[in-house]
């Protein structure tokens, strides 16, 4: 079974490599890019969001714009415009939206820095080099609030990538406007690039209408881009950031009967070495602003897994991605570091970070000293990673690390990566055209208290488009794989996936907007191919309505192989042998632009030898878009023939929006298997992009044998960053 599943994703392998060297390119020739030049100004526009400068008159005005959701090409409903100018600082685009029913503008979003695609927003994507492969995302919605990330090639994202720059948005009789300005020194690119890529983008939520300059296939990938000359020759300046953070922390620890008052500097500071390349500094790194962490209670049999929200280590996270790994087997989990063993946080004395390109290459290094902790001494950490660019959109690459930060032992890795990506692959009546991935992939661990059996290998294929989005992949992971600084759940298996997803698009108005139907299949044996895990999920319904409600319903089938008892909460106890096994699932939500918005994932069956019901309800009131007001509810049922149990996780935001500045973000938790609740107040400033001012509360009860909550610690922090520029 192992050896078939590794010949024939080989053969995949082999096929899409052939496919992209031996498809027609009609497909491609047929699509030019469009491209306009952006005129150069002496005088620069106010950025307060109005279109009323006199030198927006000479700006490029860019009307040539077709929808790409509902319709594909089709006129869009409503007037747009966009327009472009520069100067030796900044690019500026300006959007001129005609609307309707301006009453209609969805803007319910006053948070900065959060999600705005549940309201009308303008958007543009550069890619400064012109390669097709990485650019930036700049959002704005009618209410001025501001968000960016990063777009990674295909249809993946960082949304975590914050840069400096300023937008802003006003609402009239006739729709809205809107004015960005992009300083060039927040962009990374090469001076000699005289021709940039560039898309405008435009939602319009209640209609789900997609705007776009350039689009093809319903896609907006960069290599459906349009252009922009006359950018050559830009000044990035010293390409010097110098941020200095203050902290005051008052924290009492009520179990010990102490508290204590402490002040504590930081500082971060990036240089670009060259225009292309940049390094990162942090001294006496402070994380007391950083969002908490979804409470979760472990009802498998494997770690979970949490995702990074520590800003340092999210600056240029995409550069160390390997191999597509999303979770188990990943070299480089950055949530590794800074956390001991037992899970309890370990400061960081100081940091460097060098990432960005050298001619085709694209390297990444990372080194960090981890504070001591109790039993454990300070740790010097390592990861490097480097890649090179082929071909279209093609990669191959290496990773290093060393350091072990949970338990101090001698721990290093290696490993090597192949990306086969291309858009010329068909171009028949009988397959749509679209993209084809082939991935590759090997690491080894080494640590002093293993031998043997260290390595990780994997290969698949996938066709990750809008009417067919399918991967089949094969991953073998040995009995003594540990990357110290990755993330590892399960080792000594072999593991086979297969799945496809299959959309139907209603592009005539009516009730539902598309279909979508499929299978995930996955099978997990020992490296003998002894099976463990089977688990085949069916989705035959997954409905999207008009104005964006969903719903969908699975159907599963498990099979466990338990070597040894399984052990949960409650204590909950399942004996040794194997175990087949029927679940139903209901989920889906309410369009997220709606002022009371719902989700619900209901799931049912058997579990092992029992039975086991799921629910998780989530409740979003918006009253007006100064108040957001949520919650969730998470119950298990879990019923074993010897005992039962029900674990519990109740979660309550609560956030309002003085303006676009200043917002007050509240959350609470608990969970009944850690006793636990859990409050996060943060009061922000945010006066523009790289200036900040925070007030963290932290506060946690513990529950009692007799359910009454106990003050356990407390924490007020006073945060304050700047960021000087050069």
């Amino acid at each position: 079974m192992r050896a078939l599943a590794l010949q024939s994703s080989l053969v995949l392998v082999l096929f899409a490599l052939g496919a992209n060297s031996g498809a027609t390119a009609n497909a491609e020739s047929a699509f030019v890019a469009k491209r306009v030049t952006v005129p150069r100004i002496t005088t620069a526009p106010r950025i307060d969001g109005r279109l009323d400068d006199a030198v927006w008159a000479q700006a490029v005005k860019i009307r040539d714009v077709v929808q790409y959701s509902p319709g594909n090409g089709d006129p869009p409903s409503e007037p747009t415009e966009f327009l472009l100018l520069s100067d030796s600082e900044n690019l500026y685009v300006g959007a001129r939206f005609g609307d309707s029913m301006p009453e209609g503008i969805k803007r319910s979003q006053l948070v900065q820095g959060q999600g705005v695609t549940n309201d009308d927003y303008l958007q543009i994507v550069l890619d400064t080099y012109n390669n097709r492969r990485t650019g930036y995302m700049f959002y704005v919605n009618p209410n001025g609030v501001q968000r960016d990330g990063l777009l990674l090639g295909g249809m993946s994202y960082n949304m975590d990538w914050d840069g400096i720059w300023s937008g802003d948005a006003k609402v009239d009789a006739d729709g809205w406007t809107a004015e960005v300005a992009i300083p060039f020194k927040t962009l990374a690119f090469d001076p000699r690039t005289d021709v940039w890529g560039i898309n405008l983008i435009r939602s319009i939520r209640r209609k789900r209408e997609e705007i776009a300059w350039s689009q093809r296939d319903r896609r907006i990938t960069l290599d459906v881009d349009g252009e922009i000359a006359g950018m050559g020759g830009r000044d990035q300046g010293m390409g010097l950031d110098v941020v200095p953070s203050m902290n005051v922390t008052q924290r009492s620890d009520f179990a010990a009967n102490r508290g204590r008052l402490t002040s504590s500097p930081s500082l971060d500071a990036f240089y670009r070495i060259t225009p292309s390349l940049g390094a990162a500094v942090t001294v006496n790194t402070d994380f007391s602003a950083t969002d908490v962490d979804d409470r979760q209670v472990n009802l498998t049999r494997f770690s979970l897994f949490f995702p990074e929200k520590r800003d340092f280590f999210l600056e240029d996270t995409e550069v160390f991605e390997f191999g597509g790994l999303t979770q188990n087997g990943r070299p480089f989990f950055s949530r590794t570091i800074g956390l001991s063993s037992s899970g309890q946080p370990i400061d960081l004395d100081v940091g460097a970070r060098m990432t960005g390109k050298i001619g085709r290459y694209t390297v990444g290094a990372l080194a960090v000293r981890q504070g001591d902790a109790p039993g454990l001494l300070p740790q010097e950490l390592f990861v490097g990673r480097a890649y090179a660019s082929f071909g279209e959109q093609s990669t191959i690459g290496v990773i290093a690390t060393a350091g072990d930060p949970a338990f101090g032992r001698t721990n290093s890795l290696v490993g090597a990566d192949l990306l086969l990506r291309s858009q010329r692959t068909f171009d028949a009546a009988w397959w749509p055209r679209g993209v084809l991935e082939a991935r590759a992939w090997a690491q080894r661990s080494s640590t002093g208290t293993a031998g043997g059996a260290d390595g990780a290998r994997g290969v698949s294929i996938a066709w990750p488009n809008d009417r067919i989005d399918a991967l089949v992949g094969y991953t073998e992971i040995d009995k003594n794989f540990r990357p110290a600084l990755g993330f590892v759940n399960r080792t000594g298996i072999a593991e086979t996936v297969a799945r496809s997803k299959f959309r139907h698009r209603y592009v005539e108005r009516g009730l539902f907007r598309s279909w979508l139907y499929g299978f995930d299949v996955k099978q997990t044996t020992d490296r003998t191919g002894r099976l463990e895990s089977r688990a085949t999920i069916l989705t035959p319904i997954s409905l999207d309505t008009q104005p964006g409600d969903t719903f969908a319903l699975d159907l599963a089938r498990y099979t466990e192989v338990l070597n040894k008892p399984f052990v949960l909460p409650g204590p909950l106890t399942v004996p040794v042998g194997r175990y087949d096994y029927d679940r139903l699932r209901l989920y889906g939500s309410t369009a997220g632009f709606r002022k009371l918005a719902l989700t619900w994932d209901l799931e049912g069956g058997d579990f092992y030898d029992g039975r086991r019901r799921d629910a998780k309800l989530g409740m979003t009131w918006k009253p007006h878009s100064r108040l957001l007001l949520g919650t969730s509810i998470q119950n298990s049922r879990i019923e074993l023939p010897r005992s039962a149990f029900t674990a519990r996780v109740y979660t309550l935001n609560a956030n309002y929006a003085f303006g676009v500045k200043w917002a007050w973000l509240n959350v609470a938790q608990y969970d009944n298997v850690s006793r636990m609740l859990g409050l996060n107040s943060r009061l922000r400033w945010w006066p523009t992009m790289g200036q900040m001012a925070y007030l963290v509360v932290n506060y946690d009860w513990r529950e009692d044998n007799y359910g009454n909550f106990r003050p356990f610690l407390a924490e007020t922090t006073l945060k304050l960053n700047y960021t000087f520029r050069y």
